[in-house]
């Protein structure tokens, strides 16, 4: 029996908790101590949540843990206890440690035989080594440790974040060409929606797993193909913020189809009015306000069920209303929104306004796109969606780029701590000598804050990307 997906961050998060205390507290009680008693249960409790009875592996890799080849998420209350055990790894120069399906039998006294040798090994010239030789010594089997060098540790641990970016880069391809399908199939007659479907779902997934590459994903912008790629990014941003809010996979699948083609009325707007430069005429305006209902009527004539016709209607129709229903298109038919329809609303601005538009001389960053968003939330958006959308995409949105107070510029990579949205895991852009900015090395800027609180390494002001000629998403699809 294994863990489910659901609960491996928290049952990660309780054995990490329970081995930093046994570590530190078989520095100071004897066996025999109540405390030390406790704290064997309790990791073999954890051990147990975590597999169900199989072995688990905890590899350290660049500065953070993988559980079951999963990277450990955690709260800003376990950051200390996560820094402690990545110092305590680094120090004895471990790269992995695995308990074995035996060791759920062993004895409260081997158990903490095993923590007291790990705690001395740091004494050693070669710690891996002089474990090695104690743990066959005292026939612990049980347990393995494998020194932080191995190249095949470190190629595995490559391999699987290889594997989550290679996926990821073959599903938001494939979603623009299915976006673009779709599109022009419905200009033609009755289109399919089962690849439709089947894309959302891999989104779902892949949301689930790594929350922060997605977002990374979402801030891929192409002018030329700014249509079907606006499509594919409403869609990832949509599907996390309804993962932010704890919708259901279901929901999560249609409120991502829903993204997908929320502009599918955009091809019967002729390509004149919608690269036009500049402001609209009435009539263009017009034209341009009917592309709802024209997604609405293209919808309907997907080769459906209708159960899912009629789940995925209403979130295409609504993305340009605002809760009051003003906005467009004009309805006496409805009084309030859907939930889809408001949390489209929040994801298709955001990304136009952090988009080059034909319209306007530049793209907002993503830090200003916020705060204008949030100026106007009482009229256009729903005040507690849109708190949670800021909430998930922090102050400065993973995929920003910014400028520190020490002179350099950085991507803002991940919010590995939910409860501190202002302080990201950046990663450094350097010059290549050549006027090109290139990968430099990752900072975590909460472990910067010194004891009086204070940040010597700080974000001044997010900068536009495209002032560099870059594009933040390329970043998130090579390794970390």
């Amino acid at each position: 029996m294994s863990v489910s997906q659901s609960s491996l961050a928290h049952a990660g998060q309780e054995f990490m908790k329970s081995l930093y205390r046994l570590i530190n507290t078989a520095r100071i009680y004897r066996d025999n101590n109540q405390l030390i008693r406790k704290g064997v249960g309790e990791l073999k409790g954890a051990i147990e949540a975590l597999t169900g009875g199989d072995d688990i592996s905890v590899h350290l890799w660049r500065g953070r843990f993988h559980i079951r080849g999963e990277r450990l998420q955690y709260r800003r209350d376990l950051a200390s206890i996560v820094n402690g055990m990545v110092a305590y790894f680094t120090q004895r120069n471990i790269g992995q440690i695995i308990f074995f399906n035996a060791s759920r039998n062993v004895s409260i006294e081997d158990f903490v035989a095993m923590i007291r040798l790990l705690n001395d090994s740091v004494m050693s010239d070669d710690p891996p080594a002089w474990l090695e030789e104690k743990m066959l010594e005292h026939g612990f089997s049980w347990f393995q440790v494998v020194r932080k060098q191995d190249e095949e540790l470190a190629d595995k641990a490559a391999s699987l974040e290889e594997e989550r970016y290679e996926k990821a880069r073959s599903t938001y391809i494939h979603a623009v060409d299915t976006v673009r399908e779709v599109a022009q199939k419905a200009c033609k007659g009755i289109v399919g929606v089962r690849k439709t479907r089947r894309l959302a779902q891999n989104i779902v997934d892949l949301v689930r797993e790594d929350n922060s590459l997605m977002l990374g994903l979402a801030s891929i912008k192409d002018y030329d193909d700014y249509t079907y790629t606006h499509s594919v990014n409403v869609a990832l941003l949509a599907t996390c913020l309804g993962r932010q809010i704890n919708m259901s996979d279901i929901s999560l699948e249609y409120l991502s189809v829903c993204g997908l083609l929320h502009d599918l009325g955009k091809v019967g707007v002729s390509k004149d009015v919608l690269h036009k430069q500049g402001e609209l005429s009435v009539g263009e305006w017009d034209e341009m306000k009917a592309h709802p209902l024209i997604g609405v009527r293209k919808i309907l004539r997907l080769n459906a069920p209708h159960k899912l016709r009629s789940r995925i209607i209403l979130g295409p129709f609504e993305h340009h209303l605002n809760p009051d229903m003003s906005g467009y298109p004009r309805t006496i038919f409805m009084d309030k929104l859907s939930l889809i329809g408001k949390i489209l609303r929040i994801a298709d601005v955001y990304e136009a306004l952090t988009a080059q538009r034909a319209y306007r001389a530049r793209a907002f960053a993503p830090d200003e796109a916020l705060r204008k968003m949030w100026s106007e939330r009482e009229q256009k958006f729903d005040p507690i969606l849109l708190k949670n959308f800021i909430k998930m995409m922090g102050i400065y949105p993973v995929g920003s780029m910014v400028e520190l107070n020490d002179g350099h510029f950085a991507l803002v990579m991940d919010y590995p701590e939910e409860s501190r949205n202002d302080l990201p895991l950046v990663l450094l852009l350097v010059d290549d000598g050549k006027g090109n900015l290139i990968r430099g090395d990752m900072v975590y800027l909460a472990d910067q804050v010194t004891k009086e609180g204070s940040l010597p390494l700080k974000i001044v002001r997010g900068v536009e990307p495209t002032r560099f000629g870059i594009q933040a998403a390329e970043f998130f699809l090579h390794e970390k």
